[in-house]
């Protein structure tokens, strides 16, 4: 009776009604109760703790270089600074797509995106590939998703292995609100304050029970934000840096909302992003059309159900696909099988201990995106990368001269193409490249789902542009049709 209760989202709107935790929002400051200090020993001591809840939260459309927390000069993100120092920061993560499906998929079951096959606008999470979710179920876990990008609904294949899964019933004012967001975007309904609503309602059912809790916000994503965050102008970029700031804002009012149910303590917490966004770096401007730094560099941020005694930094490159490995570990849950992710945590040892890394740090990264993924009946053509030993090669298909290769030590912003410069380099790297795409599902064998207009106009109103199918007597698009874009 109870989870059916939970399951409807009329239940989460009149519950959260009352929480009121956009009054947090109106503190100057967040006042959260002081937690016990210790180690990276107490880390690894997490496994054996019987009332630990795991919290995810995924910032959509989260670029690491637009939060003060990275170094950015604009103070975006003053709560997370306040809280790094107590916890695990990871200077130099990557996401494994630009576009939130593909990227989530490889975050979700710790696989490549070559290894998922999910490419395409129509495709399904693959069966027999365990998800994080069904992991911490299977462990005893309760598991609750909270999402507010429709790229991640049930159908999609997203909501396996969690009990409740919903996209959270909008009840703020939008008058409250300032959208900053690209022309022609439509709004989404309701704001990130719904979702942790929502969250914080969850642990009011189940107050003792360990959870997996799942927060998937779009605030940042819409450039959505409220005036008091209104502090960096009005143009396009200085909107995504009030959304940036907003969502701080609202990050606070979640741990507010922990402390105030004494959650904190017993709570491993996760902040990631799927993507970043891009102004115009390399000729273009928001995210799900290339694989460059801006699009693919992301923040991450553990917070552990302690202070820590000194605060943690991972320089060493590390990648989506490891959080949940990582996650599982700390947890004390049976990993994942066939994962190209491994936990952080022997990285995060050996950082606190000052030892060198070796091979405890990532040594590969791969990057996917299906430039074709909006279009209906067109062939794929990819952008694809390969990150290793401080270089990176990107490959467009597709494209004439297609082929970049970037020395990050010496050009971490990816300006200038160094690939006749060194041809053998990029022979290395693309057979390599090549040899990875084969051995996965290079076109997309993960099943596909037919949407239905709704469905379709939901996704329009993220600010996608979906094509329509052919009809009869069309002829078939080229190999290398133009994707219709974002």
């Amino acid at each position: 009776m109870l989870q059916r209760l939970l399951q409807k989202p009329a239940t989460w709107f009149v519950a959260a009604a009352v929480l009121l935790v956009g009054g947090l929002l109106l503190q100057v400051r967040v006042t959260l109760p002081p937690r016990s200090s210790g180690d990276v020993a107490d880390l690894r001591a997490l496994r054996e703790r019987d009332d630990l809840n795991v919290i995810l939260i995924v910032v959509d459309t989260l670029r690491a270089d637009h939060l003060s927390l990275y170094g950015y000069e604009r103070p975006t993100t003053p709560f997370l600074e306040s809280i790094a120092p107590h916890g695990i920061r990871f200077s130099r993560v990557r996401a494994q797509s630009s576009w939130t499906k593909t990227s989530m998929a490889s975050l979700w079951t710790g696989r490549f995106a070559a290894r998922t096959g999910v490419f395409d606008y129509s495709h399904v999470l693959p069966e027999g590939v365990t998800a994080a979710a069904e992991a911490f179920h299977d462990a005893g876990f309760r598991t609750a998703g909270i999402v507010r990008n429709t790229w991640l609904t049930p159908n999609f294949g997203f909501a396996r292995g969690f009990e409740v899964y919903f996209l959270p019933t909008p009840s703020n004012k939008p008058e409250r609100f300032q959208h900053g967001g690209r022309p022609g975007a439509e709004k989404l309904p309701g704001t990130d304050l719904d979702a942790i609503d929502a969250a914080l309602e969850f642990f009011r059912f189940h107050p003792r029970e360990r959870s997996f809790v799942y927060l998937h916000l779009m605030d940042a994503h819409q450039y959505l934000y409220e005036e008091q965050s209104a502090l960096f102008g009005a143009q396009l970029e200085d909107s995504y840096d009030n959304s940036i700031h907003w969502t701080d804002r609202v990050l606070s009012a979640f741990f507010q909302g922990l402390a105030d149910q004494d959650l904190l303590r017993r709570s491993l917490i996760v902040i990631a992003s799927d993507h970043g966004e891009a102004f115009m770096e390399h000729g273009t401007e928001g995210h799900a059309r290339n694989l460059y730094r801006e699009v693919v560099e992301v923040p991450l941020l553990i917070s552990p159900p302690f202070n820590l005694d000194r605060p943690i930094v991972v320089e060493q490159m590390v990648r989506n696909v490891d959080i949940v490995p990582t996650l599982l570990d700390l947890a004390g849950v049976p990993p994942l099988q066939g994962a190209d992710g491994v936990s952080l945590l022997p990285l995060i040892e050996a950082v606190a201990e000052g030892r060198p890394a070796g091979e405890a740090a990532p040594q590969r990264d791969f990057a996917l995106l299906d430039r074709a993924w909006p279009d209906v009946d067109t062939p794929s053509y990819l952008t694809h990368t390969l990150t290793a030993d401080g270089w990176r090669l990107i490959v467009q298909e597709c494209v004439p001269d297609g082929v970049e290769l970037f020395d990050l030590g010496a050009d971490p912003n990816e300006s200038r193409n160094a690939a006749s410069d060194h041809p053998d380099r990029v022979a290395a790297l693309r057979a390599e490249l090549d040899a990875h795409l084969d051995a996965g599902t290079r076109d997309g064998s993960a099943h596909q789902v037919e949407l239905d207009a709704a469905q379709i106009e939901r996704l329009r109103a993220l600010g996608y542009v979906i094509g329509e199918p052919r009809k009869g007597g069309e002829p078939p698009p080229s190999r290398c049709s133009p994707p219709a874009g974002p």
